[in-house]
């Protein structure tokens, strides 16, 4: 997440002749116990909240997006509030303390369960966002994807399970949600493809999924590979510092709604699930896609 974070596209960074030049930072805040220590979910919220104290004690003055992609994956809320996602909905809107901080917070919405990703799509249609991405006030990421070819000559007889700009099989959606709870997600961004091989099973390769650095350099290289709703999140958080950094006076929310204003659905995410031109069909297409994938430009 980190070299997707630092440098966005990094296939484009490694292909360029010209000095990649960095405008942002970026910080790191435990808030997971080395296993097999767990903290109970009263606290998630409150331990949260406790990381983003700390970021802000050590550099009080420092302009910060927060990038979060852990997420629980009970599915028991299905768009409810929880403790959790009501600590990040007052965090972001800046009422958890005197000092009226807003703060933008780009969250993933969570992957569909490993066991059920080759049911696609029912299964990702299924899988519920997972919580604390219902809060309100985030901008929740789910992902869809644009890679569709192989080239790895060690895969053989297998077929690529999701179109080109589909749903990616790692998503979840809020389609199961009822009306009265927020559109989720918000935008989607490239989390990955699978393949699946003859006996049907949905198998991760590098050529569907998407370059960045590695954090075992000495054992394994210096790049590796990530998708699912961990690398669109790493990809927003990106895109949503190039627009602060051109921005710095801009509010957080600023920041937020200019990259849901500049979202368009791709022609194959509409007709993979649009089969009428309907009030209720977009209805539909939102809480499987949200507003849909975001361009940087545009936005600037």
């Amino acid at each position: 997440m980190a070299g997707v974070a630092g440098f966005g596209a990094l296939e484009e960074c490694l292909e360029s002749p010209n000095q990649i030049t960095l405008n942002h930072r970026l910080e790191s805040v435990k808030i997971l116990p080395p296993p097999p220590e767990g903290t109970e979910a009263e606290l998630w919220g409150y331990v949260t909240a406790q990381g983003v104290s700390l970021a802000e004690i050590n550099e009080p003055f420092r302009q910060r997006i927060f990038c979060m992609a852990v997420t629980s994956a009970d599915n028991l809320d299905q768009g409810r509030p929880s403790s959790w996602s009501g600590e990040l909905d007052q965090l972001a809107a800046g009422v958890d303390s005197n000092r009226d901080i807003r703060r933008l917070f780009v969250v993933s919405a969570g992957n569909c369960d490993l066991e059920v990703r080759d049911k696609y799509p029912n299964a990702q249609l299924s899988s519920s966002v997972q919580d604390p991405a219902q809060a309100w006030n985030v901008l929740t990421v789910g992902a869809y994807t644009e890679l569709d070819t192989l080239t790895d000559p060690s895969i053989v007889n297998c077929r690529v399970l999701a179109p080109k700009q589909g749903l990616s099989p790692f998503t979840s959606t809020s389609v199961n949600w009822d009306d009265q709870w927020p559109i989720k997600p918000d935008i989607v961004l490239e989390g990955g493809n699978l393949v699946v091989d003859e006996t049907g099973a949905a198998l991760e390769c590098e050529d569907l999924s998407i370059l960045s650095t590695s954090h075992r350099f000495h054992d394994y290289g210096y790049f590796s590979f990530i998708n699912e709703t961990s690398a669109a999140t790493a990809q927003a958080a990106w895109c949503a510092a190039q627009i602060l950094a051109e921005y710095p006076d801009f509010w957080p929310e600023t920041i937020r709604a200019l990259m849901v204003h500049s979202t368009r659905w791709p022609e194959q995410l509409k007709a993979q699930f649009m089969k009428e031109d309907t009030k209720t069909a977009y209805k539909r297409l939102l809480r499987i896609c949200g507003y849909g994938v975001p361009d940087l430009k545009r936005a600037l």
